[in-house]
């Protein structure tokens, strides 16, 4: 019985084959799409339809923002843990940089308030908030950041103004 399974197999693949094969010899195969007319010129640049759009604003609020922005400001150390134990790492009162002031650096301004500091550069705004102190150092700027009964004290060496 398997032998007439075998040559039912045999005739229908034979005869599969020469329709297959009959129907591609008519038709043929098409690797491209049919195009029709003289094609016409590129025009413009290899830039045409490309738009270049600004880069976006940034805006953020935290003790870190000073860090984020390394044009202006350059991190040389940081440190923070309960406030109490950082005492002695926080400037006298006499070097604090007192509300009202405006300070830049490289292309960044820094609105000094009571208790919070204004970052601006371009379009970008942050903003270290409340419980935060400015102090001028020899060698910079210290940032001292209150929060949670912990201090965060960020020392930076300033860009110089453009």
């Amino acid at each position: 019985m398997w032998r007439y399974y075998a040559l039912a197999t045999l005739i229908v693949l034979l005869a599969g084959s020469a329709l297959f094969a009959q129907r591609l010899a008519v038709q043929g195969w098409k690797l491209h799409a049919e195009t029709r007319g003289t094609p016409s010129r590129a025009q413009g640049n290899a830039n045409a339809g490309f738009v270049t759009t600004p880069q976006p604003f940034f805006s953020g609020q935290g003790g870190w923002v000073l860090s984020a922005l390394p044009g202006c400001f350059d991190q040389q150390s940081s440190i923070e843990g309960p406030s109490q134990a950082l005492v002695l790492h926080v400037p006298p009162a006499r070097d604090r940089v007192p509300a009202g002031t405006t300070l830049h650096a490289g292309d960044c301004t820094v609105l000094v308030r009571s208790d919070d500091l204004w970052v601006s550069r371009g379009k970008d705004r942050v903003r270290v908030p409340p419980r935060a102190s400015l102090y001028r150092v020899s060698d910079g700027l210290t940032l001292v950041y209150e929060h949670d009964g912990n201090t965060d004290v960020r020392v930076y060496r300033v860009a110089p103004a453009r």
